[in-house]
C-alpha cells in the first residue's frame, strides 16, 4: 500500500519521534511516548503558539551507547519545530516519496504495523542484510564495502533542495527571495530543530531518515545509471563488480556524487573483497553453533555459551556479539537457577556495554518481583557508572528497573545523576517518587535561567513533565506547553 501524507505526518508525531527506531524499541525504557502528540494537537501548535524567529530550538541530547562503548548523540527536538518540520514533510510527500521506490536502499521507508515509518535492523550481521541482494552477486568476482565520514552530522541541510530539485534550480531560487518555495522550507525547519545551523541534522527522530534519504537516493539513482550493482544500509555501501578495478571506479563515482552534497567517503572504512563470502558474518556462524540445543538450559551450558561469546566480543569489538549471544539464551526453556545466573551474568556484562540492560526486562518478568531486589546493588552501581560516563540509557534502564520494582536509589547515585545533566536520566530520577530526589530534580529545573533559552529546550522534556505535575511554572514565555497541557498531551506513561 502507498504511504501517504496522512500515514507519514501520523508515524513522524506519535510513533517515530522519540530514538527508538530498533525493532523491539528499546533504546530507551518504555515509559517514554509520544503517541499523545496527535496531528491535531501538532496542528493547534503550529496555528497558536508564539514561535522563535530565527534563533531556532535546541534538542534534549540522548547520548545511547554503542557496544564499543562510545555514545551515539540522539536527539528529542522540542515540539514545535519538530511539529513544523514533520507537517513540512507531510504536505510536500507526493514530491519527496521516492525515496520509497529506491531499489538499493534497505532501509525501507514504509508503515509498519505499530505505526512506525522507520525499523533499523542494526543487530543484523552486515554479511547477513546483504544476502538479500543474492542474485546481484551472481557472477561477480569482487566485493568493495565503503561508508560516509560522520555522516548525519555532516549533512548540509542546503543539500537538501539540491537533491529535492536539483542543484541548478535551487542555486537559482534561493531565499530570500524563494524563501516560501516548499524546498527551502524545507531546508528551514531542518536548521530550526538545531539552533538554526546548516550542519548536521538531528538524529533519531524518522525525520532524520527521511532527509537522509533524500539525498542518498539521488545518489544512488546516478550510480545506478552507471550501471554499478550496489546495495546501501543507511550510509554503508556494498558494490559486487567484475574486478578489482571495476570496484575503484565505483568509490571514485560514489565520492564524487557524495561531494556534489558536501559529503565525503570513510577512507579508512573502504575494504575490497573476492567473493565468494560467507552469508554470515563469521562470529554469527560460531554462535549459531554454539548454541546449547537441550530440552532445559542448564547454568553450565549457559556459561559456556556466554564465555564463548566473550571471546568473540574481542575479535569483533564493532559486532553484537553479546547481546546476540544472551538474547539467544533469553527465550529458551531453562531451569530456575540457570535464569538467576543469566540474571547476574547479564547484569555483570552490562556494566561494561550498557546496550544489554534491555535484555533484563524478559529475565526479570519471569521471576518474583520481590526477587529482583536481590540484585539492588548491582543495578546502583550501573546506574552510577553509567552517569559518570554520561550515558543516558545506562542511566534510564538502570533506574527504570529501580523504579519499576520498588528497590531504593542511594544517595550517592542520585547525586551523580543530577551532577550528569542528563534530562532522560533527570525524569526517571524524578519518577522513583522519592520526595527528596524529586526535590533535587525540580531544584535543578529551576536553576536554569529562562533567558537562555537553548539550556531550557536541552530539558523541555524535563520542563514539560513538572510543569503538568504542577511542580514548576512555565519556564518559557511563549505558550506552547500549556496548548499542550490542555490537549491532555503527556510525554510519560508510567503503567
Amino acid at each position: 500500500m502507498k504511504l501517504n501524507k496522512h500515514d507519514v505526518l501520523s508515524a513522524l508525531l506519535q510513533h517515530n519521534y522519540f530514538p527508538m527506531q530498533k525493532k523491539d524499541r528499546d533504546e530507551i525504557p518504555p515509559v517514554f511516548t509520544s503517541t499523545s502528540f496527535t496531528p491535531k494537537v501538532a496542528k493547534l501548535l503550529i496555528d497558536t503558539a508564539l514561535k522563535r524567529k530565527s534563533e531556532g530550538y535546541d534538542s534534549v541530547c540522548v547520548k545511547l551507547t554503542r557496544f564499543n562503548g562510545v555514545s551515539r548523540d540522539c536527539s528529542i527536538p522540542h515540539p514545535l519545530a519538530y511539529a513544523q518540520l514533520a507537517f513540512c514533510i507531510s504536505h510536500n510527500w507526493v514530491k519527496m516519496d521516492y525515496i520509497t521506490r529506491c531499489s538499493n536502499s534497505q532501509v525501507k521507508i514504509k508503515k509498519y504495523k505499530d505505526g512506525r515509518l522507520v525499523v533499523m535492523d542494526y543487530d543484523s550481521s552486515s554479511f547477513q542484510r546483504d544476502s538479500k541482494n543474492i542474485k546481484s552477486i551472481l557472477g561477480k568476482r569482487f566485493m568493495v564495502r565503503t561508508d560516509i565520514a560522520n555522516f548525519y552530522p555532516s549533512i548540509y541541510s542546503h543539500a537538501l533542495p539540491w537533491a529535492l530539485v536539483g542543484f541548478s534550480f535551487a542555486k537559482n531560487h534561493k531565499p530570500p527571495k524563494y524563501k516560501l518555495e516548499w524546498y527551502n522550507q524545507i531546508d528551514e525547519k531542518v536548521r530550526f530543530l538545531k539552533r538554526n545551523e546548516t550542519q548536521g541534522i538531528a538524529i533519531g527522530p524518522a525525520t532524520s531518515n527521511i532527509l537522509s534519504e533524500l539525498i542518498l537516493t539521488r545518489i544512488d539513482e546516478k550510480l545506478s545509471k552507471s550501471g554499478f550493482i550496489f546495495c546501501r544500509y543507511v550510509d554503508d555501501y556494498t558494490a559486487y563488480c567484475n574486478t578489482e578495478e571495476e570496484g575503484r571506479e565505483f568509490i571514485r563515482e560514489l565520492s564524487e556524487e557524495l561531494s556534489i552534497y558536501k559529503l565525503n567517503l570513510n577512507i579508512n572504512k573502504t575494504k575490497f573483497f573476492t567473493l565468494p563470502q560467507p552469508g554470515l558474518d563469521h562470529w554469527v556462524i560460531l554462535l549459531r553453533q554454539g548454541l546449547p540445543h537441550k530440552n532445559k538450559l542448564s547454568i553450565f551450558e549457559a556459561e559456556t555459551y556466554l564465555d564463548l561469546a566473550i571471546e568473540l566480543s574481542y575479535d569483533y569489538p564493532d559486532g553484537s556479539v553479546l547481546k546476540y549471544a544472551l538474547k539467544s539464551l533469553v527465550g529458551q526453556n531453562m531451569y530456575v537457577n540457570t535464569r538467576y545466573f543469566l540474571i547476574g551474568k547479564t547484569l555483570n556484562l552490562a556494566f561494561h556495554q550498557p546496550i544489554l540492560l534491555p535484555i533484563l526486562s524478559k529475565l526479570f518478568e519471569n521471576i518474583p518481583s520481590l526477587h529482583v531486589k536481590r540484585f539492588a546493588v548491582e543495578l546502583n552501581k550501573i546506574a552510577h557508572i553509567n552517569a559518570i560516563n554520561r550515558h543516558s540509557d545506562g542511566m534510564a534502564w538502570a533506574l527504570y528497573y529501580l523504579n519499576k520494582y520498588k528497590i531504593g536509589i542511594k544517595p550517592d547515585v542520585a547525586k551523580a545523576i543530577i551532577k550528569s545533566h542528563d534530562c532522560i536520566a533527570l525524569i526517571m530520577l524524578y519518577l522513583s517518587k522519592n520526595p527528596t530526589f524529586q526535590k533535587s530534580v525540580m531544584d535543578f529545573a529551576k536553576g536554569l535561567k529562562s533567558s537562555e533559552l537553548y539550556d531550557l529546550d536541552q530539558h523541555w522534556l524535563l520542563l514539560f513533565q513538572l510543569f503538568i505535575d504542577k511542580k514548576i511554572a512555565n519556564p518559557y514565555s511563549d505558550n506552547v506547553f500549556e496548548i499542550l497541557k490542555e490537549k491532555n498531551v503527556n510525554f510519560i506513561e508510567e503503567g
